[in-house]
């Protein structure tokens, strides 16, 4: 009151003596002592003792007054307000509304403001309050376009990082608390489990103000949702994958779903794979569990949905898609011959000895043909396996041989198209000559011969065998094509075929169908077009692959003959055993030899990001092809519709490009590259995933517990919507300066002496008065 009166706004009790601060102390200290002393022997004594001790104390009151000269100092101030923020929650799950009857929780958080403003009148008293919006980063806004709407469209929520990003902003520490107003939903580094980590604690006592937190979620949410798969990012093909679905069921009591049957349907592209079933029980969590094969290598779009049932908050968290890579544990491959040779054994040993490749090999001992004295079911070591072969496990291998192979006498020319369709659907066949093999094995006009890279004879046609040894020589294609490449450099390459023995036999054929490459020729006889006649093709025929060797003793080239003694050997394995296993990964597209590539900087994007595709042209020599024109196509996948991107792209110096392109639709996309003009082997495509906003919603249902323990590790309040703010605690402005100062010194008086020496006299008369020491 005294201060008030004066014009004074503060006050505080000060020491004017000249002493030392250890002076005063010690004097304190000796103070306390006596005062002690005297109290600890006055405990047994009569009520006149008592008397005596209250002047004793009064009197040494009033001495150690004197000595710190205690002064009463009244002050002016001056105070500059300091900083209050408020944060308001814009991730996409504020644009939820619990129930039909209800407004979003964006709808109400506006309404909240704009019913604070007597409350933040008086805030501004003593804090300029700031106002920011946090999603996936930290953004200023307005009072006035916060209590009008709220922006409800980042795909994240980190409460974590924006509260980081708000401790930079005001480095000079002068933010005196936060206000935040959330559904508690966190995608960020707070969104763990509670009670809050080590570090999250850190971060929190790092603002060293506290941080009051508004719950805006209502409960008694009702939604479906498959907040996240147990899958792992690459499978094996021809092995078993197992995918583990979390089906999150929010109201299923009140929302009446108890009971009910719900199916979980996984698909592929748009074929359903599997689909099971459960029941909606008032457990939040259930898991579906999913078990399939994969039987081709590479990427592929796979989605776990289930179906929208009536009342649901969000419908966009019914289905989980993701991309799945699969890749080879080892390369499957179907060897069928049509009788034992060397030709045969080479290439099976080479293939067994092969830890990458699971060879199923068969070999015809005997046909129907040959002259029997005893019972053929003594002479047959198991039945050859045509339907279960050709039928039904033809898909799971990667690379088909035939070789030599005459497929009348077996009944299998039903099993004919298979092989046809299996090529088209991606598979690899390779066709190896000799007397039962091509023309002469009766593949003339056959669906299989749809599918090679040659045009061939007539059967019985005089020039579809020829017995005469020959040289294999290489095209121009054929000295840089990975399958005919002995060595990196071309001419060391061709040298290295030239050391090599001569064949024996080969298979006549037509010619070269359109479109097909030649990578190697007789060197003397021609085809119907009077071109040299291949001995080595190969073509794309949908999906797939194919290759037609005519001959029957590549063998030959494990012996080297022609080569010195000491190297043929040697050289003469590495080139036979080379020149097969670059021919399998051509078959199986083995990526590295991709003449085209298209792929995105990732697999998965959040809707409105920006896709990045990179392209990678390569020539028929594997050199980057400059300045080559390709069609890049991005496409949904799913229901037919326009492309959403078809443009025209050119490569680089380096045979390479990019495009990019931002996305808003979730759902899947495929990324197809082409070269007009260009043969089946210049394409590529590539898939991936648009989520609808991140993880943001799927989860959707309030987490007020993750505000409430924000709230109390920082000393702040946890609020409901309804709660006021006007009695929230803040720390309080710094002092901006002192406009005047006035002393009151309590000690300077003469009736402070003079009550001192009384209380002396007073205890000394007393003392004699009644014969005490």
């Amino acid at each position: 009151p005294l201060a008030a009166m004066s014009g004074f706004n503060e006050w505080h009790l000060a020491f004017a003596a000249p002493w030392s601060r250890t002076a005063l102390l010690l004097a304190t200290a000796a103070t306390l002592l006596i005062l002690w002393l005297q109290f600890g022997g006055a405990r047994r004594l009569s009520a006149r003792a008592w008397l005596l001790l209250g002047l004793r104390i009064g009197g040494v009151v009033l001495a150690w007054a004197l000595f710190v000269q205690p002064t009463l100092r009244l002050a002016h101030v001056t105070r500059t307000p300091n900083r209050m923020a408020i944060l308001v929650d814009g991730s996409a799950s504020m644009g939820l509304r619990e129930r039909a009857d209800l407004p979003t929780r964006a709808e109400r958080t506006a309404a909240r403001i704009a019913r604070a403003a007597p409350d933040l009148a008086r805030l501004r008293q003593e804090h300029a309050i700031d106002f920011y919006t946090f999603g996936s980063a930290l953004s200023p806004a307005s009072e006035t376009t916060l209590a009008q709407t709220i922006p409800a469209r980042a795909p994240a929520s980190e409460l974590g990082e924006a509260l980081e990003a708000l401790r930079l902003r005001y480095p000079d520490h002068n933010l005196g608390g936060v206000l935040v107003l959330s559904d508690g939903i966190d995608t960020g580094r707070l969104g763990h489990e509670l009670p809050l980590d080590a570090a999250n604690r850190a971060l929190l006592a790092g603002l060293d103000v506290p941080i009051h937190a508004v719950s805006i979620g209502e409960p008694d949410l009702h939604d479906l949702s498959i907040p996240r798969l147990v899958a792992d990012d690459f499978a094996f093909a021809h092995n078993v994958v197992k995918i583990e679905a979390v089906v999150r069921a929010q109201g299923t009591q009140s929302a009446g779903w108890i009971g009910r049957r719900l199916p979980v349907t996984l698909k592929r592209d748009t074929l359903v794979i599997k689909t099971t079933e459960l029941v909606l029980t008032d457990r939040p969590e259930q898991r579906a569990v999913f078990e399939f094969t994969p039987d081709r290598v590479g990427h592929y779009l796979y989605e776990v949905s289930i179906p929208v049932l009536a009342g649901e908050a969000i419908t966009s968290n019914n289905t989980r898609p993701f991309v799945l890579r699969i890749v080879r544990d080892k390369i499957r491959v179907l060897q069928v011959a049509g009788r034992p040779s060397w030709d045969e054994r080479f290439l099976r040993s080479l293939l067994k000895h092969d830890p990458n490749v699971d060879l199923i090999s068969f070999f015809i001992l005997r046909n129907g043909e040959d002259l029997e004295t005893v019972s053929p079911d003594e002479l047959s070591l198991i039945p050859f396996p045509t339907e279960e072969l050709f039928k039904q496990q033809l898909r799971s291998f990667d690379v088909v041989f035939l070789q030599n192979f005459n497929y009348a006498p077996y009944g299998m020319s039903v099993y004919l198209p298979e092989i046809k369709r299996y090529v088209e659907e991606g598979g690899g066949l390779a066709m190896i000559g000799g007397d039962l093999s091509f023309s002469t094995g009766g593949y003339a006009h056959t669906p299989v011969a749809e599918v090679l890279p040659i045009e061939l004879l007539d059967e019985g046609s005089p020039e579809a065998i020829s017995l005469a040894p020959f040289s294999f020589r290489p095209t121009s294609v054929g000295r840089s094509h990975p399958i005919t490449a002995l060595s990196l450099d071309p001419q060391e390459s061709g040298t290295r075929w030239q050391a090599l023995p001569p064949l024996e036999g080969a298979n006549g054929v037509a010619r070269a169908r359109p479109g097909a490459q030649v990578l190697a020729v007789h060197p003397t006889l021609k085809g119907s077009d009077g071109q040299p006649m291949p001995i080595l093709s190969i073509g794309e025929f949908g999906k797939g692959r194919s290759l037609a060797f005519g001959s029957d003793s590549s063998w030959r080239w494990g012996f080297g003959a022609a080569l010195a003694p000491s190297q043929a050997a040697e050289v003469g394995q590495r080139a036979y055993q080379r020149f097969w296993e670059n021919a399998i990964r051509w078959l199986i597209h083995d990526p590295e030899l991709r003449l085209l590539r298209v792929e995105s900087d990732r697999t998965e994007y959040t809707s409105g990001e920006r896709v990045k595709i990179l392209l990678k042209a390569l020539g028929p020599d594997y050199r980057p092809a400059r300045q080559r024109t390709v069609v890049l196509t991005v496409a949904r996948i799913g229901p037919g519709g326009p492309p959403l991107v078809r443009e025209t792209l050119r490569t680089d110096d380096e045979g390479a490009a990019s495009y990019e392109l931002p996305v808003d639709a979730p759902g899947g996309y495929r990324l197809l590259a082409r070269v007009p003009g260009g043969d089946a082997a210049l394409h590529d495509e590539a898939v991936l995933v648009v989520r609808a906003a991140g993880r943001e919603l799927d989860q959707p249902e309030a987490r007020p517990e993750l505000l409430r323990a924000v709230a109390e590790a920082t000393g702040g309040r946890f609020l409901r919507l309804s709660d006021g703010w006007s009695n929230l605690n803040f720390r309080p402005p710094r002092i901006a300066r002192i406009d005047r100062e006035h002393d009151i010194e309590l000690w300077s008086t003469g009736w402070s002496l003079v009550l001192a020496a009384l209380f002396f006299f007073s205890e000394w008369a007393l003392r004699r008065l009644w014969g005490l020491p």
